[in-house]
């Protein structure tokens, strides 16, 4: 089966490439005037910055686990690339919703529903990987290994109810005001970034 560090480097050249393309969607505007910037890039640079913390916090984590394992096994190979998967999603996604939602509309209330839900739908996915990925981990390895996997709170917060109960309400809310996905991001990332306290342990 595939090492760790080829496992670890793989990952590192998804996460760059990933965050590559998010970078070159940006629209370079024909003058040097920042408010010309702005006005073309403002929501995608926030769907941008929001993008960024969410792909830079999750690798944090799994390099954690990484660290952790032991062992690779196919079962953490799978879960890894599922995982890698529902991220390489972000870019097209996070574009789409920052190119069609229209703050200086009526603060976005008309904007288009579909980009905004598939990028909720996409955060909903990786959730999902995320917490598969970790319970493989936490099985597929020694005891002590798997119990400080098991700790990470942000493996816990994907697995409580309410996680799940609140990305059906964010879905509601979303459908109403599409500009809601990036307040409900905002909050999301916020809390793994803040319970990412791994580094304590490493």
């Amino acid at each position: 089966m595939v090492s760790k560090s080829r496992l670890g480097g793989f990952i590192d050249a998804i996460i760059a490439v990933i965050m590559t393309i998010m970078l070159l969607e940006f629209e370079l505007p024909k003058t040097g005037g920042v408010l010309e910037f702005l006005k073309d890039n403002l929501v995608y640079l926030i769907a941008y910055l929001l993008s960024f913390i969410f792909v830079t916090t999750s690798w944090f984590n799994q390099q954690y686990m990484l660290g952790q394992a032991e062992k690779i096994t196919r079962r953490i190979y799978h879960s890894c690339m599922l995982w890698i998967l529902s991220l390489s999603m972000l870019p097209v996604l996070a574009a789409w919703a920052g190119r069609t939602i229209d703050l200086f509309n009526d603060f976005g209330v008309h904007s288009p529903k579909a980009p905004a839900l598939f990028f909720l739908l996409m955060i909903y996915l990786w959730g999902f990987a995320y917490a598969y990925m970790t319970n493989c981990f936490i099985v597929d390895n020694p005891k002590e290994k798997a119990e400080r996997i098991a700790q990470m709170e942000v493996y816990h917060y994907l697995r409580h109810p309410f996680w799940k109960i609140g990305m059906v309400i964010s879905f509601i809310l979303t459908f109403f005001y599409p500009p809601f996905v990036f307040i409900n991001t905002a909050g999301e990332m916020l809390f793994a970034t803040l319970r990412s306290q791994n580094y304590k342990r490493m």
